[in-house]
């Protein structure tokens, strides 16, 4: 988990939602439609990191750090101050 955060750093909730997802169809690409059909549940593989760092190929960060480090200071502004 430590690598995947140090990996995905700069990426947004959406951004890691959308890496999730990808990274989800990892254990079941390559298995055809049909083969999909009478596949059991208990024979396919769980997700890796191999299967997010094949993602990370994808799914990139739709935000640039400047872009990120603008909003931090905003919010220091004038986001919530109940912190």
């Amino acid at each position: 988990m430590e690598e995947l955060a140090r990996l995905t750093e700069g990426y947004s909730g959406s951004d890691l939602t959308a890496l999730a997802k990808d990274a989800a169809l990892g254990p079941i690409r390559g298995v055809t439609s049909e083969q999909l059909k009478n596949i059991d549940v208990s024979h396919v593989r769980g997700i890796t990191l191999k299967d997010f760092k094949e993602s990370l190929k994808k799914v990139r960060p739709s935000t640039s750090p400047q872009l990120l480090r603008s909003l931090e200071i905003w919010n220091k502004s004038y986001g919530d101050v109940s912190t």
